[in-house]
């Protein structure tokens, strides 16, 4: 019984199937999306599973889809980890008839398989353990993170254009100097737009909220930090890193096999 169970998980077959469903999944996906877009917005910013209770589980023929693509994407590691294990078992017996770079090149299509499960599962931390805050950006503010971790608003600078005469008024640039304060540690810093500050294993983003209709280019715009910590970002690119190293080796490699 065991058996029969191993070999359906790792039937290539069952894998065609599954990536099959999961794109059909994620057009259905779209189509709700597109026509609902207030009811998954709020996703940019919360945890999936707190999505779910607060949103999702009162429009479940809206919400239904992400239940079944994380179902689907379940399965399609099992079956990708078992096709892998088992590729990698049959080669392993076999080591002995080849060279080391051929046997390399025998078992990379598997370790391929490996980092794009690794890429799987570092999405699936981001989707269901990233921290996140959105706080607006006040002087003086001292805004609380975990584990004992804090940051305070020192100063916030604002930046516009002078010349050209065409962006006269436009603005240029944003930035905020924070004191960063861990239990060991304080030091101060200055975030700008598109230049994060990555600390304590966290992010944080400097992002500029436009007024809409407003007339004067001048006005100073609203400033919003966003602070992250993403438990699967690393995993995601170290395993895509690999991945893409693995798949420039192999294919020139089996050219000349």
């Amino acid at each position: 019984m065991v058996k029969r169970i191993w070999d359906f998980c790792g039937d290539i077959k069952v894998n065609f199937w599954l990536i099959f469903a999961i794109a059909l999944n994620l057009a259905a996906g779209t189509y709700f999306i597109k026509f609902n877009p207030n009811l998954f917005k709020p996703l940019n910013h919360s945890l999936v599973q707190d999505w779910f209770i607060k949103y999702g589980q009162y429009q479940p023929g809206q919400s239904w889809w992400i239940v079944l693509l994380f179902a689907l994407a379940f399965f399609l590691g099992i079956n990708t980890f078992v096709c892998a294990v088992k590729r990698l078992a049959q080669l392993w017996l076999q080591r002995k008839q080849y060279g080391f770079r051929m046997f390399f090149v025998k078992i990379s299509p598997s370790l391929i398989h490996l980092c794009f499960l690794a890429i799987l599962a570092g999405h699936f931390f981001s989707l269901t353990a990233i921290y996140e805050q959105n706080v607006p950006v006040h002087l003086n503010q001292q805004i609380v993170l975990p584990q004992g971790n804090s940051v305070e608003v020192l100063s916030r600078e604002i930046e516009h254009y002078t010349t050209p005469a065409a962006f006269e008024g436009a603005l240029k640039q944003c930035s905020v100097v924070l004191k960063l304060q861990s239990p060991q540690t304080s030091e101060i810093r200055e975030l700008r737009v598109l230049n994060p500050i990555y600390w304590q294993g966290m992010s944080i983003h400097l992002d500029v909220l436009t007024k809409k209709n407003s007339q004067n280019n001048a006005a100073d715009p609203e400033l919003k930090l966003i602070i992250k910590k993403d438990p699967g970002a690393a995993l995601v690119i170290v395993s895509f890193a690999v991945l893409c190293l693995l798949m420039f080796w192999y294919f020139p490699q089996r050219k000349k096999t």
